[in-house]
């Protein structure tokens, strides 16, 4: 099945960039569908940077998450 590829005229914000590079070829990958990438892009924003838990925590988290599953992260 052939792959998609990241769309690279796109500028995200920062928040989307600072993290991994799997996510910032997640979010130009999805690129290709503007209304889903926001909806993706704000549902990230609102559970890695909002609420009490400090957001490097929730970093580790998802790492230790995805080490239990076998996905790569």
């Amino acid at each position: 099945m052939p792959r998609i590829q990241p769309d690279d005229s796109v500028q995200l914000p920062a928040y989307a960039t600072d993290g991994s590079s799997t996510m910032t070829t997640l979010f130009k990958t999805m690129a290709h569908r503007p209304d889903i990438m926001q909806s993706s892009m704000q549902l990230v924003e609102a559970a890695m940077r909002g609420g009490t838990v400090e957001p490097q925590l929730k970093e580790l988290l998802a790492i230790r998450v995805s080490q239990v599953n076998s996905c790569f992260y």
